[in-house]
């Protein structure tokens, strides 16, 4: 994802997406645009409008002043929000949730995806932030604070509000002795594609500082940053997926009080191991797959970075980064030189981390394309963060170097 910047952004939203968008918005109201000016000019001259709106705060009445720095504050970070949604996995999520809803099909049959995000955040607000915390926790999934255990299928959630709040007071007690507050906020969403539902909370964090510039004056404030916890539930399979920060004795606590208080039901969980990838078969360098995958328009695939761990020394590891050429020796190689070995790893070193290359196939004519992504060999891993068309893409090079099982990858998906 490209680095936000607000004019560059509204450049890419055209006519009419850029005026619904904003007269949907409540800074719309302090705002005076005229809509009938060349429509190359709009983008410009509302960013303008905005910007000279900011100027005159200092010239308002302090309460005024106030709420219409709220308001610009709000605009920014839709603006954001929209920039960081548009692209394929989220237009596709979009797409699955609004099924038959004739008024959304005909939005997206002329909007590109900037615009197709910015028209669902002002016009299915709600999908928007379904798919928006959908997003962020599969972000998270197989990270640091992710652990995925099994329980009963079938089970019924509560959307009783007052039951939903007693859940989330209960789990913010489990932060309190780093110092978290008593608020609380809960959000339920039900996503599309597979029928999971996902309960995300967020509790009053500790007191942190922070340094800011505020009427043009540098100064410092405190402020209660949001400790985020969230659950989703796979009705037809009993997976329920945790990021809880806090280890094992946490994520076994949430759990015991989303039995107690969402499902009314005495869970007993499971726990289910991360996938581990088996990155030693890459200790050769990556050579001649063992399946062909040319199909997927692949033509080549290389280990960019390694990270290596000597056998039965904890606490040590060294790294290796190649080149992005892909005429260059990958990172495998390079360790073979640099470490003066001229024989197999595996009886000295384990490859613990790992970043892939994939270069797509291309013509003459076009650019050349390629991605990476990082895998470890605890089972994390950020294919989840690559494209729709990517993610396929990566497994099956996986699969290919007997990285990762085709078994192993069609029980992923079931859970998906």
């Amino acid at each position: 994802m490209k680095v936000f910047n607000p004019r560059h952004f509204l450049r890419h939203i055209s006519m009419p997406t850029l005026r619904e968008f904003t007269e949907a918005h409540v800074l719309n109201a302090n705002l005076d645009i005229d809509w009938e000016q060349p429509a190359d000019t709009l983008p410009t001259a509302l960013a303008d409008a905005i910007d000279a709106l900011h100027a005159s705060l200092p010239h308002l009445l302090s309460e005024e002043r106030g709420i219409v720095e709220y308001h610009i504050g709000l605009w920014y970070d839709d603006l954001q929000r929209a920039h960081k949604m548009s692209h394929e996995l989220a237009i596709k999520e979009f797409q699955l949730a609004c099924q038959g809803d004739a008024l959304v099909e005909q939005a997206f049959a002329t909007r590109d995806d900037r615009e197709t995000a910015l028209w669902m955040l002002a016009f299915r607000d709600k999908i928007f932030r379904d798919t928006e915390l959908h997003l962020a926790f599969q972000a998270k999934a197989n990270g640091k604070y992710w652990k995925k255990h099994r329980i009963q299928p079938g089970l019924s959630l509560s959307r009783d509000r007052e039951k939903l709040e007693a859940f989330c007071q209960e789990v913010a007690k489990l932060y309190k002795k780093v110092g978290a507050g008593k608020s609380t906020h809960i959000e339920l969403s039900q996503r599309a594609m597979d029928g999971s539902i996902q309960l995300t909370i967020y509790v009053e964090g500790p007191v942190t500082a922070m340094a800011q510039f505020a009427d043009n004056q540098f100064k410092r404030i405190t402020t209660r940053i949001a400790l985020e916890t969230a659950l989703v539930y796979h009705p037809g399979s009993g997976i329920v997926e945790t990021v809880v920060k806090g280890g094992a004795k946490n994520h076994t606590a949430v759990l015991e009080l989303f039995g107690k208080h969402v499902v009314e039901n005495p869970i007993t969980p499971e726990a289910i191991e991360k996938k581990r990838y088996k990155l030693n078969a890459l200790l050769d360098g990556l050579m001649q797959p063992f399946e062909d995958w040319s199909r997927y328009g692949v033509e080549k695939v290389r280990l960019r970075r390694a990270r290596f761990c000597p056998v039965g020394m904890a606490g040590v590891s060294y790294q290796v980064e190649a080149d992005s050429s892909k005429e260059h020796a990958d990172a495998v190689r390079l360790a073979l030189q640099t470490f003066k070995t001229n024989q197999a790893f595996e009886a000295e070193y384990h490859l613990d981390g790992a970043s892939i290359i994939v270069y797509i196939t291309t013509t003459t004519a076009n650019k050349p394309q390629h991605f990476s992504f990082d895998l470890y060999s605890s089972g994390s891993s950020t294919i989840k963060n690559l494209s729709a068309r990517n993610q396929p893409i990566a497994n099956a090079v996986l699969r290919a170097l007997n990285v990762i099982e085709m078994e192993e990858q069609i029980d992923e998906v079931q859970t998906r």
